[in-house]
């Protein structure tokens, strides 16, 4: 089985204090980018993230490794 990095994030990450267990891994910042912010909308009312958020995800991100 090989080995590839993905990108990995959950709710906790970003705000500790918070009751949401979601977590997500993609291959790329963008696609993490682009699942937090369907999250957001879907699960926390969120119409758009905003810059101090994005901000705040992106210094959250992961670097894991995966098993393919």
């Amino acid at each position: 089985m090989a080995t590839k990095q993905y990108k990995q994030l959950g709710c906790l990450d970003v705000d500790p204090s918070g009751q949401c267990a979601f977590q997500i891994r993609a291959e790329t910042e963008d696609e993490v980018m682009r699942l937090v912010a369907e999250h957001g909308k879907a699960c926390h009312k969120m119409a758009s993230i905003p810059a101090d958020m994005a901000a705040k995800v992106k210094a959250a991100i992961k670097t894991v490794p995966v098993s393919v």
